[in-house]
């Protein structure tokens, strides 16, 4: 990667969580406990993954820093996790997170760690299609930037090195596109 743009992708994504995180601790943001415990989990995953395959390696250090510090503040400041169907999301998610460290071949592994960033997507959506002022549109927005020049910075591509910052631009689109800061903000369901 580009020494100066791999830096750039680091501060953006981390510059990207700081007023998510103000949000959060504001009450405007209500992270989805679930969605940030397993975007958390499958961070560390990438970012293990990046070391051993000259991947973004500083963006998704950027991306572990950040998830683990807003799954902390969802514990207190967020939503879901009890229903029937989050316990059920996080069941499914949980035994695709344990089959992809078994997992002998490459794309097998990216397949399974998607199905579990997808189920956290899918819970954020879930939750965002409830309350649509619920999500701040500066960090997506931010976080679609990062990945596209996390990408751009690439020294090699390959499926490994591009997938998840592929994916955080799509899924990073996509709420975008659902995100309506006007609307009425609901109160807070623990």
């Amino acid at each position: 990667m580009n020494d100066a743009l791999a830096v750039t992708s680091l501060l953006l994504i981390l510059a990207a969580y700081a007023p998510y995180i103000y949000s959060v601790v504001k009450r405007k943001t209500k992270p989805q406990r679930i969605s940030w415990l397993l975007w958390m989990m499958l961070n560390a995953t990438y970012f293990a993954s990046a070391v051993n395959s000259d991947g973004a390696v500083l963006y998704t250090l950027g991306a572990v820093i950040g998830t683990a510090t807003i799954f902390t503040l969802s514990i207190k400041y967020g939503t879901g996790g009890k229903s029937r169907f989050d316990i059920t999301a996080l069941f499914v998610a949980l035994i695709a997170f344990g089959l992809l460290f078994v997992a002998n071949q490459v794309l097998l592994a990216l397949a399974l760690a998607l199905i579990v960033d997808g189920i956290g997507l899918m819970l954020t959506i879930q939750k965002l299609m409830r309350d649509r002022a619920s999500e701040s549109r500066l960090p997506w927005s931010l976080w679609f930037v990062a990945s596209v020049i996390a990408i751009v910075a690439l020294q090699k591509y390959s499926l490994e090195s591009l997938l998840f910052p592929a994916y955080m631009i799509v899924s990073s689109g996509m709420v975008l596109l659902i995100i309506n800061p006007s609307a009425k903000q609901k109160p807070i369901v623990k």
